[in-house]
């Protein structure tokens, strides 16, 4: 038994570590095999049985409790191994989470697109990741050991000592916009967002950069400056009027042409709802289309009138759209007063245009009809010369022939179909001349009072109908002051530039010679001042006025190649200015020639073309009694047929308007090249452009104009032959 009991301190003895429990079993043993020991040595010669029991029993009571002891202590030393393997598989799982982290940060890192670099607090790159490689060019093989400063511009190294210094303290720093360096040199633009890299004992030992690209940014941001500087250049200097509004219609946003537009300043109206700017009438239709740009429609253009800040109403064409995304509506107004305006003024000149046509197509054939009734009166005037009471019936005759002459003259004025004669005259010495026969028409209670330019330009135009169309004004400023007042005539050299042009389409940019002819009558109603050219418009009492002066006048001064514009005020007088181009020396024209009475013959032979028979009968039968043969033909065809049959001709004598495919002038051109000696006079009432151009004759054409006497007829024909 005491073997056991040693046999068992040994194996205890022999576990090693020794845990307190192996110490204690082992102190017991050996006192158990000691106690054992020391009896057997002492009690050797003797026997007792009871004492053996109670040993045995010791025994085998020491022998449970160590067996107890040993089951214990093996169960805990399990218990231990379990909870090591678990503490160890804990510990591992925490090592694979961890380098997880790692790994799934570096992942991060290297997939970033911003560049992110770890540097010492001395500057050293510790880090560098893809996105770094390319923003700055350098590998991370390259970049990592190297200093800082290969990315940094030389004036910039302060810059990054700084940054450093500041890191070094704990602060931290954001979106720091700053430039760097490539490694081929260019600069790159971009933002640090730099912290402190702290160790476990939370010292810094570092810093940590996340640099992003600007040069996108920058570019971007550019384009959007801009675009948005464009913007509101075209905002502040557009001729249209811009509105931004809200969902109900308060004013946003007024561009600055609202002044010249409406003459409002922006910011007396902008915070003002746009209803206390359209017209009362017009506001259901602008709040329907206000409802249609909401409802996603599509906003068609439409017209809206506006009060002006002066009370006057302007109409305003509107394109405008709807954004969602702001809540606002935007408009963009255009201004159709001068488009109006230039409608009317086209619209008036068509009217004018279509009146003119008429009334020359009519003042031709009246012509006609004149020239055989004034030439035959001529005539019967001869023949009743002994019988008194039938010359006053041919006289009456006669004033009534030249009284309708004078109603065709003034509508071919009008029409812009008379054949002016145009040279070079001294403005204010016709006016001085007209002044002194005025006088007396005029009366006492009107006072003509000149004021001319005393280095008044020469002006080219007809001196005659120049005259008459200063007489015609002059009358009516008589007519508008019948008790009395002042008549001025004035003169002015006048240089129109293109902007009074733009402004006045009828009219060439250049300098003229300015004939104002005002009055302190009346004046005209506002409303008749659009009408006072046309024919026939007469304010006059019936039998008073044909309603032809003023339009005669703006024929004539059309036709010259002027302008003429009306001022009035009613209560307050008119003026009417005539501008007339200034001459650049053209002489006397070839059709003019001195008048004389004497009636002059010949023996020439005259071909004679004219599509009227009666007018050519009559022609014929007048030329004959001044002693010329005569050959006629009813158009052009017929003419160059006698032409080519070679009968001999002194002079062909053609009217300028015919039926068939030639004219007069195209006749006359087609004689000329048969016989170029052949002598060529023209006749005709209404011309159509054909021999007038720029309201002259044509150079080296001679004209007899219809109506026309048998005295004008005989001389013409001698300065046609003569020429």
């Amino acid at each position: 038994m005491w073997l056991l009991g040693l046999a068992a301190l040994l194996v205890l003895w022999s576990r090693r570590p020794h845990s307190m429990i192996d110490v204690w079993l082992m102190v017991v043993l050996c006192a158990w095999l000691f106690d054992i020991a020391l009896a057997a040595i002492l009690n050797v010669a003797r026997f007792d049985l009871g004492f053996y029991v109670g040993r045995i029993y010791g025994l085998c009571a020491a022998s449970f409790v160590l067996g107890v002891l040993l089951v214990d202590n093996v169960a805990l030393q399990a218990k231990m191994a379990r909870l090591v393997g678990v503490l160890r598989r804990q510990a591992a799982s925490e090592r694979n989470h961890h380098a997880e982290r790692e790994r799934l940060f570096s992942a991060v890192v290297e997939s970033s697109k911003d560049a992110i670099i770890a540097e010492a607090l001395d500057g050293t790159i510790t880090a560098w990741n893809k996105a770094a490689e390319d923003l700055f060019g350098y590998s991370a093989a390259e970049a990592v050991g190297q200093h800082i400063s290969i990315i940094v511009p030389p004036d910039r190294r302060g810059e990054e000592n700084d940054i450093l210094a500041r890191v070094g303290q704990g602060e931290a720093i954001d979106h720091y916009e700053t430039q760097r360096l490539h490694k081929d040199g260019r600069a790159v633009d971009v933002s640090l967002s730099i912290s402190p890299i702290r160790s476990a004992a939370g010292e810094i030992v570092g810093a940590s950069k996340i640099a992003r690209d600007l040069t996108e940014s920058k570019r971007t941001r550019s384009a959007l400056n801009r675009e948005i500087e464009e913007r509101q250049r075209i905002f502040e200097t557009s001729q249209d009027l811009i509105l931004v509004t809200d969902s109900v219609g308060n004013l946003i946003q007024v561009s600055p042409s609202v002044t010249a537009i409406l003459g409002y300043r922006p910011d007396e109206m902008m915070g003002h709802n746009a209803i206390a700017f359209i017209h009362q009438e017009d506001l259901q239709s602008t709040r329907n289309e206000m409802r249609t740009a909401r409802k996603g429609g599509l906003l068609r253009s439409f017209e809206t009138r506006y009060v002006h800040k002066d009370g006057r109403v302007v109409m305003l064409n509107w394109m405008g759209t709807w954004s969602e995304a702001v809540q606002r509506h935007f408009f963009i107004g255009r201004d159709l007063t001068e488009k109006r305006a230039a409608e009317a003024q086209f619209r008036q000149a068509q009217k004018m245009e279509s009146i003119g046509q008429l009334t020359g197509g009519i003042a031709h054939d009246f012509n006609n009809i004149l020239t055989v009734i004034t030439g035959a009166i001529g005539v019967l005037a001869e023949v009743v010369a002994d019988q008194p009471e039938l010359v006053s019936v041919a006289q009456l005759i006669d004033d009534a022939a030249e009284r309708g002459a004078q109603l065709t003259k003034q509508l071919l004025a009008f029409a812009r179909k008379q054949p002016l004669q145009p040279r070079e005259i001294d403005v204010n010495a016709l006016l001085l001349e007209a002044a002194k026969l005025l006088r007396p028409t005029l009366g006492e209670q009107i006072e003509i009072s000149p004021k001319l330019a005393e280095d008044a330009w020469p002006a080219l135009a007809d001196p005659n109908q120049l005259s008459t169309a200063i007489l015609n004004l002059a009358l009516n400023a008589r007519d508008a002051m019948p008790h009395g007042g002042k008549l001025m005539l004035e003169t002015l050299n006048i240089a129109l530039d293109e902007g009074y042009v733009s402004m006045n389409s009828d009219v060439a940019a250049g300098d003229y010679i300015m004939i104002a002819v005002s009055d302190t009558g009346s004046g005209i109603p506002a409303a008749l001042l659009d009408k006072v050219f046309d024919p026939f418009f007469t304010t006059k009492e019936v039998g008073k006025g044909t309603g032809l002066g003023l339009s005669m006048v703006f024929g004539f001064v059309k036709q010259t190649g002027g302008h003429i514009k009306i001022y009035s005020e009613e209560g307050h007088g008119t003026t009417i200015r005539i501008y007339l181009p200034r001459s650049t020396g053209v002489g006397q024209s070839a059709g003019e020639a001195r008048p004389t009475t004497q009636v002059e013959r010949g023996d020439e032979t005259v071909l004679i073309v004219e599509d009227d028979a009666l007018v050519r009968k009559y022609v014929v039968t007048q030329v004959a009694s001044l002693g010329y043969a005569t050959l006629e033909a009813a158009n052009a065809a017929e003419a160059l047929n006698i032409i080519d049959a070679g009968t001999a001709i002194d002079l062909l004598f053609t009217d300028v308007i015919m039926s068939g495919a030639m004219n007069g002038r195209q006749l006359v051109d087609e004689a000329l090249k048969r016989r170029p000696a052949l002598k060529t006079l023209f006749t005709s009432g209404y011309t159509e452009n054909a021999i007038i151009h720029h309201g002259r004759l044509d150079p080296g054409v001679l004209l007899l104009a219809k109506p026309y006497r048998k005295p004008e007829l005989a001389r013409m024909i001698r300065v046609a032959l003569a020429s």
